[in-house]
Order: structure tokens, then sequence, then C-alpha cells
């Protein structure tokens, strides 16, 4: 396994996945700081809103459609000339996707932790920290749907799909339906670790929403979505594939 996902990144290697893990971070800052400009407490809060909520969904379905774009024009040639079952690429391809997205968020981290620190705010540096790894783990479920979604319909549908999982998310996130739309938990579960809100307020002291008894079963849910999707996809892909 170790060896496909070394060959996932050479494949990466001068493309614009690669430069992607960078360029939709320094977007989110420069985004943040436009929007925040001569306001305190508020830069590291509007980069971390303003990338769970958007920029890291549609990062992933941008680079969900170049990887398998990029299959699809050789006809899957390297994957049909290699030994291992076309069932084990995927996942290694879903694995280095899923640190695709870790990198990106150690990114976001850095560089709200910096600016926050230069430009004040409330954000917890201990709680962002460990939203990386939270982010992460929440986010992996749409590696595998995305993958399909780029597959079987092709960008333009993608985004919109990925568009109607934020909208719906950032709406539902701040309910007590939240674990009913995977895409809310994230944005649900984040709130007692970086004290803000799904629509980008900061989170006052007594708010429900810093509840931290929705953590755990919001990651439950969300790991078990990523299996669930997993399965599925990979099943599609292996029968697809024979066809």
């Amino acid at each position: 396994m170790i060896n496909i996902v070394k060959a996932e990144y050479q494949k990466t290697k001068s493309s614009m996945r690669r430069r992607f893990i960078w360029a939709f971070p320094m977007i989110t800052f420069t985004l943040a700081f436009v929007l925040t400009l001569g306001m305190t407490n508020s830069y590291a809060e509007s980069v971390w809103n303003w990338w769970y909520t958007l920029l890291l969904p549609g990062m992933l379905a941008v680079i969900c459609h170049l990887s398998m774009s990029q299959e699809k024009k050789t006809n899957y040639y390297n994957l049909m000339t290699l030994s291992a079952s076309k069932r084990k690429l995927m996942i290694g391809k879903i694995i280095y996707m899923g640190c695709m997205v870790l990198t990106s968020n150690i990114i976001v981290f850095t560089g709200a932790s910096i600016g926050g620190f230069l430009l004040t705010t409330r954000v917890p540096l201990g709680g962002a920290a460990i939203a990386v790894l939270l982010l992460t783990a929440t986010q992996l479920w749409e590696i595998p749907v995305f993958l399909f979604l780029s597959e079987r319909f092709g960008m333009i549908a993608e985004l919109l799909i990925c568009l109607f999982f934020t909208v719906g998310g950032t709406i539902i996130a701040s309910t007590g339906k939240w674990y009913l739309l995977v895409s809310a938990i994230p944005m649900r579960i984040l709130c007692p670790f970086l004290h803000i809100l799904p629509n980008g307020l900061p989170a006052e002291s007594g708010n429900p929403l810093l509840d931290m008894g929705v953590v755990i079963p919001g990651i439950c849910l969300s790991i078990i979505w990523f299996v669930f999707a997993t399965i599925l996809f990979l099943s599609w892909f292996e029968k697809r594939e024979v066809k």
C-alpha cells in the first residue's frame, strides 16, 4: 500500500493538484485579510470559517476531478497494467488524497495562527491544532463521493453537488439536526475548539454550540459515512472496470 501511495505522489509531480494544496489556503488567507481589514479578533476566525465551509470542499472537489481525469486520459492504463487489485489501487488514491487534505489543513492552521497573532484573534491555539485533525477526519467522506461524481457525471455536476452540501451544512449545523447531514458535522464539532459559529460569528461563552458532547458522536458518524461511501465507490468502480 505504501508503494501505491508513493505512485500517486509521483503522478502529481508538477501538476495543478500539488499546487492546489498551497493555492487554496493562500486564497483563504487573502480573502480573510481583505474582508477583516481594520477589524480586531477576526482574521483567524475568518480564515477557518471560509476554509471549512467553502474552500476546503471546493479544493477537494477539484483535485478529485483532476485525479480521475488523469486516469481517464490514459484509459486507466496505470491501473490496468499494475498487478495490484483495482480496489487496492483506489484505496491508495483515497489515502493519498487524505494526506493532501491533512497537509492543507496544517498550512491553514499555520497561516491562521501567525496571522491571528499579528492581527489579534480569539481562536485558541490548542483548539486550532485539534481542529486540524478533526477537520481532516470529518472531511474524508468527500473523497470517495467526489471521485464517483467526477467519474460518473463530470466536474460541473460535482461542483454543484459540492455547493449543495456546503450550503446545506452551513444552514443545518447550528440546529439540533446537525447530525442528519454529514457536511454539517465538521462545522458543528469545530465550534467548541475554534469558538466560531457556522455562520462565522464568534461563539460567546455559554452558547450551546460550545457543548463538547457532540464531538465524539460527530467523529463516529463521519467515519461511518466515510467507510460506507468508500465501500460503495470501490464496489461500483470494480464492476465498471469489469464491464
